[in-house]
């Protein structure tokens, strides 16, 4: 009997001390005598490997360490200090069914694991701000290493039901993604921008006008498709972001970029009159559909057969007058214009040439073409005049000097036509001079 007792004092006796040497400690620990407490932790850890409370507290010492400002702490943990973190934490975790464990945790409100995520993240927004005022690519690798870290622990507690994390971080994932851009890891970017645009996130609970933010994932992955040829992709994503963002026209201007370069006109032009009929009061959405059906019917292209040449002139001059009502006084819409009539005007001259018939009939409608053809070319020359006064009264400035001599180059063109040998050598007089003029 005796033995038994004596048997049951050494046990008691055995657990006193484990107590003691975890509550020195922590006792350590919450002096900020970090250097004591790590001492005493890793000794009690070597002493008793199977105790899931030694792994506990030590992950908590070390995750004090790691975090502390001052170097010489740090360096009292060798390697990746929260890497250990996370291993210890999990091997303190590991056995579910420990009671004792899980309620030591619980009342501490799982710190060690907590304060590594956001430890994680501070890290990686720090690292991320200072690379941002640098422009220091290996600055941005470092918080993109760091935020996907901290993703890692954040699931690890949700996988736990520690947290309500989503699946999808959605901050912290973006944050990752536009680390990865900046770092120049394109890989890495493709696949964190495409988990949120897979996940169809366009914003956080509360995120208000920081939410404009999340159009960024949807706005890469289209473009990055489309330089990559890689269309379904391209058109998902354009989708995607049309969808979520429905008054941002970026995914519309990609794909007529897209349209352009595959020569599908009418798909282009199609998209084009989505876009006017959605922002009526846009002069950029009416120019840029005018100046592109100008391209197609005058690029020069022998590849490209015209079709509904007719239908097209009249969709052109319909969208250059609700341009010119938008801003009459604009430059390029002016410009344009005065090309328009003008082509218009070659084209009625040129089919005013081909009639060789000197029947009363054929001569009549020669010399209406003929008639119609100056009418186009004066009809021009106000809208190039126009424009050449909005750029002279704009200082002459050095970057519209181009602009300005294809203008007068215009002019010169369209007098020749009328043949007014007069303004012809006007207009040769102040594209001569325009070198001079615009030098500012």
């Amino acid at each position: 009997m005796k033995k038994v007792v004596f048997s049951l004092l050494l046990i008691c006796l055995a657990s006193m001390i484990h107590a003691q040497d975890i509550k020195k400690a922590k006792s350590y620990l919450e002096g900020k005598q970090l250097d004591k407490a790590k001492t005493e932790i890793d000794a009690y850890v070597a002493k008793n490997p199977d105790d899931h409370q030694g792994y506990y507290y030590q992950s908590k010492i070390y995750g004090a360490i790691a975090s502390d400002s001052s170097a010489q702490i740090r360096d009292l943990i060798k390697g990746d200090a929260r890497q250990q973190v996370l291993d210890l934490f999990k091997k303190a975790m590991a056995d579910t069914t420990d009671m004792k464990i899980a309620v030591v945790a619980m009342s501490d409100k799982y710190s060690p694991i907590f304060n590594l995520y956001t430890g994680y993240y501070e890290a990686a927004a720090n690292a991320f701000n200072n690379a941002a005022s640098t422009g220091n690519k290996a600055g941005f690798e470092e918080a993109m290493n760091d935020f996907i870290k901290a993703n890692n622990v954040g699931q690890y507690i949700a996988s736990r039901g520690w947290a309500r994390i989503a699946k999808v971080d959605t901050m912290l994932v973006l944050n990752t993604a536009k680390a990865a851009l900046n770092a120049g890891k394109n890989d890495e970017a493709l696949t964190y921008f495409s988990e949120l645009a897979d996940a169809h996130i366009n914003g956080t609970k509360d995120g208000g006008a920081s939410n404009s933010t999340f159009i960024l994932p949807y706005q890469w992955l289209a473009l990055h498709y489309k330089d990559k040829k890689d269309a379904p992709n391209m058109m998902k994503y354009a989708k995607f972001g049309m969808e979520l963002f429905p008054n941002e026209n970026y995914f519309d201007l990609v794909l007529i970029d897209y349209y352009r370069d595959q020569k599908d006109y009418n798909t282009l032009f199609n998209k084009y009159n989505e876009l006017v009929t959605k922002r009526p009061d846009s002069l950029m959405y009416h120019f840029n559909y005018a100046n592109e059906i100008f391209g197609y019917l005058y690029n020069g292209d022998e590849s490209v057969v015209v079709q509904n040449k007719d239908s097209l002139q009249k969709v052109l001059g319909n969208q250059l007058e609700l341009a010119y009502k938008i801003n009459p006084n604009d430059v390029v819409t002016n410009w344009l214009y005065a090309q328009y009539y003008y082509n218009q005007g070659i084209d009625t001259r040129d089919s005013s040439l081909k009639i060789k018939s000197t029947k009363p009939d054929d001569v009549k409608l020669k010399a209406d073409l003929t008639a119609a053809s100056k009418a186009d070319f004066n009809k021009a020359i106000p809208y190039a005049a126009k424009a050449l006064t909005q750029l002279e009264g704009a200082g002459f400035k050095k970057t519209d000097k181009s602009k300005y001599k294809s203008i007068v180059n215009l002019q010169q063109k369209i007098y020749q036509s009328l043949n007014q040998n007069d303004q012809v050598k006007a207009y040769q007089d102040k594209y001569d001079q325009a070198d001079t003029k615009f030098v500012n």
